[in-house]
């Protein structure tokens, strides 16, 4: 490797790396969001017990298909096991929540579910938030590597 081989190298890497942090994110973020549908979902469930009535399989196909987003990948809620550095994902500990039966017929437990639910989505979108702030950060810090040095966009724009 030449001397302008090892700097054109480490000029790349540091770009490498945010390209994949930023990717990171973007697929944390994917599964936050997946999440925080799922959460959802079942917060409207709780809250149409807690109103008396008990959803027929029309309601739940609604429910669903008003939540369905194009284009999005979807993955397992067991596909969650990614911690970022800085940040403390609230994704550990959801599965019990989602694993809770809905007691439709005992108004104290759906409360006490519609809580751990509220404060699931609250976390849920607090983190996508700060997940969203980075990945416009990385974003602006790709910009700005391009500006400074267009040539590195030869290594993302087809030919």
């Amino acid at each position: 490797m030449t001397e302008d081989d090892a700097v054109h190298l480490e000029r790349r890497e540091p770009l490498a790396d945010l390209r994949a942090l930023r990717e990171s994110l973007r697929e944390e973020e994917q599964r936050v969001s997946y999440w925080r549908q799922l959460v959802q979902g079942r917060l409207d469930l709780v809250r149409t017990a807690l109103d008396g009535g008990h959803p027929s399989v029309d309601d739940l196909a609604g429910l669903a298909a008003a939540r369905a987003r194009t284009g999005a990948r979807r993955r397992s809620p067991a596909a969650t096991h990614l911690a970022l550095e800085g940040l403390v994902s609230p994704l550990a500990g959801l599965e019990a929540l989602w694993a809770a039966p809905i007691a439709w017929d005992d108004p104290t437990a759906l409360h006490r579910l519609e809580r751990g639910l509220i404060e699931a989505e609250v976390k849920l979108s607090a983190y996508r938030r700060a997940l969203h702030e980075r990945i416009d950060d990385c974003t602006a810090q790709l910009v700005g590597h391009y500006q400074r040095d267009p040539a590195q966009l030869a290594e993302i724009v087809p030919r």
